[in-house]
């Protein structure tokens, strides 16, 4: 968590913000990470619906991608990167 990652043309993606993971069988699986501005608000709360006010702030950090765990290249942990380019990445809806 925290990691820049970037896409495989070495373009700065955003850093990672939430890991999604189900339950399989008795084991906890990572299927996904957000990544971007928006992501860390996912993260932090939903605060349009706290603050009217904030929602303009939501608005500007809207940009959040969601990547599937099979397009992540953790060979170097340190310097993670999407195995695609970022206008493959899938934008996740504000």
């Amino acid at each position: 968590m925290g990691r820049r990652l970037c896409d495989v043309d070495g373009r700065k993606v955003g850093r990672i913000e939430e890991l999604v993971a189900e339950l399989r069988g008795t084991d906890w699986v990572v299927i996904e990470i957000h990544v971007g501005p928006g992501a860390l608000l996912e993260r932090l709360v939903d605060l349009s619906t706290l603050v009217p006010l904030l929602s303009t702030l939501e608005r500007r950090l809207r940009k959040r991608y969601r990547i599937p765990w099979n397009q992540l290249d953790l060979t170097n942990p340190r310097r993670p990167k999407a195995t695609v380019a970022v206008a493959a990445l899938r934008q996740l809806d504000a």
